[in-house]
């Protein structure tokens, strides 16, 4: 049976998510906009998943909505923001370690006449706060920025960042894919304008995105004549997914502290006994446990995830959404790593159900395949 290190990529799916997901799809198969019982069932069911997710998020159930995914949901709520702000207002202010949903979204509105301010980072790939505060003005049409990196785990202060851009009534769009389920998470305490996440990382379905856009905040649909979900994202939704997905986050936030620290330990473990010559990306002591961003020696990152697959071990050199570009990754160049040594990069990544066992045979393989590799050049 595989080792499966790969959980920021996606996740196993709950047992308690699938059988939700039979439940309402032999329940609640109406489609939602039809008058008669059946969809109205239907539109029961995805009204009380929109209630869930208000308390979930500790926001207003009327601003959720539910895309395909995580991307699609960051690209629709950052243009449907941007639609909202004055026409003159053309400034967007991001990062470079954002992900490839949102990096794209950033290179089309760059062409559309946006210009884009990326806000630098340190090695441990934090944004530098003084410069944020220097690139945002109250003719700032959008910032967006992600919680927590997926490549090192890297945990942005959106709080702080969220609270300034409100005292100048810029909107702050915020992607927590990597954040939900695992670190603390209030959307009014976070400040922010609007959320993303994706059920496929909390042990839900593949297929549904999670919007959240504060209500008070004047939005406008990127699609004219949408009536679907208030003109925010047009077809017919996926019901049993929704509700597999809303059961899928319900138990991952009561899991949520005793997963944060089963990660730690891991992490701890890891770090205790990483192969000579092996580094980690990030800081320790700030950055999620949940993710260990890893430079190689000797090798490059494709290889020794080639190896790891030998040995039935699954492991990624990075995020899912930007493999087979053939570049080193954004965000290890945005820390200051050459293309050379960013190809030295893998990623592992841990969910609630990974043991200090399967962690400790992933190190003795990359132990021992380092090993024959420096024998190999003797």
């Amino acid at each position: 049976m595989m080792i499966y290190l790969d959980s920021a990529a996606t996740s196993p799916m709950r047992k308690e998510a699938l059988a939700a997901y039979i439940e309402a799809a032999t329940s609640a198969f109406g489609n939602t906009q039809s008058l008669h019982d059946a969809g109205c069932t239907a539109a029961d069911y995805v009204a009380s998943c929109r209630q869930m997710w208000g308390r979930f998020f500790n926001g207003r159930e009327e601003g959720i909505y539910f895309t395909a995914n995580a991307s699609e949901g960051n690209q629709l709520t950052i243009r449907s923001l941007l639609r909202g702000r004055p026409p003159e207002f053309k400034d967007i202010v991001t990062t470079k370690l954002e992900h490839a949903s949102v990096l794209t979204t950033m290179h089309e509105l760059e062409k559309e006449g946006y210009r884009i301010h990326y806000i630098p980072v340190n090695i441990f790939g934090v944004i530098d706060i003084q410069a944020f505060e220097q690139a945002v003005n109250h003719q700032t049409a959008l910032i967006v920025m992600q919680l927590v990196n997926s490549e090192m785990g890297a945990i942005q202060p959106v709080k702080e960042c969220a609270n300034y851009a409100k005292h100048l009534g810029v909107p702050f769009h915020c992607d927590i894919v990597q954040g939900l389920g695992k670190i603390a998470l209030d959307v009014t305490d976070l400040g922010v304008t609007s959320i993303v996440c994706s059920a496929h990382k909390i042990g839900g379905p593949k297929g549904v995105g999670i919007v959240y856009i504060n209500p008070s905040v004047h939005w406008e649909s990127v699609y004219e004549g949408t009536t679907h979900q208030h003109g925010f994202r047009s077809g017919t939704v996926d019901v049993p997914a929704i509700v597999s997905a809303t059961i899928a986050a319900k138990y991952a936030l009561s899991d949520q502290a005793e997963a944060f620290q089963q990660a730690l330990r891991l992490q701890t473990f890891v770090l205790e006994n990483l192969p000579k010559g092996v580094q980690l990306v990030g800081d320790k002591y700030t950055k999620s446990p949940f993710i260990l961003g890893l430079i190689m020696p000797h090798v490059e990152g494709q290889w020794m995830m080639l190896e790891c697959n030998r040995q039935q071990i699954a492991i990624s050199t990075g995020t899912a959404c930007k493999i087979g570009f053939g570049e080193a990754m954004s965000a290890m160049s945005a820390i200051g790593y050459a293309s050379d040594e960013a190809r030295k990069f893998v990623r592992i990544s841990f969910n609630q159900h990974t043991t200090s066992q399967e962690v400790e045979i992933f190190l003795k393989v990359v132990k021992q395949s380092l090993n024959d590799i420096i024998k190999a050049t003797l």
